[in-house]
């Protein structure tokens, strides 16, 4: 499932997007705004950031810049939530992908979510990933290989959604278990090593030229894969 993460200090607009993200598909998580932007995106993940635009205008672009130097984070997009009245305020040269506007109508606010995600993850507007003879539909949470359905357990799926939303980056053992494991998850880096084996047995010897090994690091899906 894709994670929109929100950072506000606005309860209303908390309570508020956390009911609208999760009624669209989403899994949203509330970013403690007492505690580091960069540290809760580590142990986190998310595949999309939303920042409240009238409660950190002024912090807005250094959180930005700090995301993108971070090797793990800066594929993560930042959209501003501002309202059309903030809009002009709105500086871009931070490395900020997009805004949504508040009080727009709800097909928009789906839809600017999609194209963040879109742009970043080659999610089509079908909500389906495609690499090789691999299509992963994100709505209905089933993988086909060339045509044909693919069984996957829940971590076998998060894993290679994960990896294919964020196709040529480098993610460690460590990272992939507090991407798609979470924080709660108390398990050895093994557990990646099983998995990925157990990816690659089901989908066959194509899956070996996309999921790669990087020695030493962790793992990548093939970047150049379509």
């Amino acid at each position: 499932m894709v994670t929109v993460a929100l950072l506000t200090t606005d309860d209303a607009l908390r309570r508020e997007w956390r009911g609208l993200l999760a009624e669209w598909g989403y899994r949203p998580w509330l970013l403690d705004p007492e505690l580091t932007v960069l540290e809760q995106l580590r142990d986190r993940g998310a595949d999309v950031l939303l920042i409240d635009f009238a409660r950190f205008a002024d912090s807005l672009g250094a959180i930005v810049r700090q995301l993108k130097r971070e090797a793990e984070l800066r594929h993560v997009p930042v959209l501003a939530l501002c309202t059309s009245d903030e809009l002009p305020r709105v500086d871009f040269s931070s490395g900020l992908e997009d805004f949504i506007i508040r009080e727009a109508p709800e097909p928009v606010l789906i839809a600017r979510l999609k194209l963040a995600l879109w742009r970043h993850s080659k999610v089509d507007n079908k909500d389906t990933i495609r690499a090789g003879k691999v299509a992963m539909n994100l709505a209905s949470y089933t993988v086909s290989v060339d045509g044909g359905p693919l069984e996957l357990t829940f971590k076998e799926y998060e894993l290679l959604r994960f990896l294919m939303t964020h196709r040529g980056r480098v993610f460690s053992r460590d990272a992939l278990l507090r991407h798609v494991w979470g924080e709660d998850y108390f398990g050895g880096t093994r557990t990646v090593d099983v998995h990925i084996r157990r990816l690659r047995s089901k989908v066959g010897p194509e899956f070996e030229s996309l999921i790669q090994t990087v020695r030493n690091v962790g793992y990548r899906f093939k970047a150049d894969s379509s």
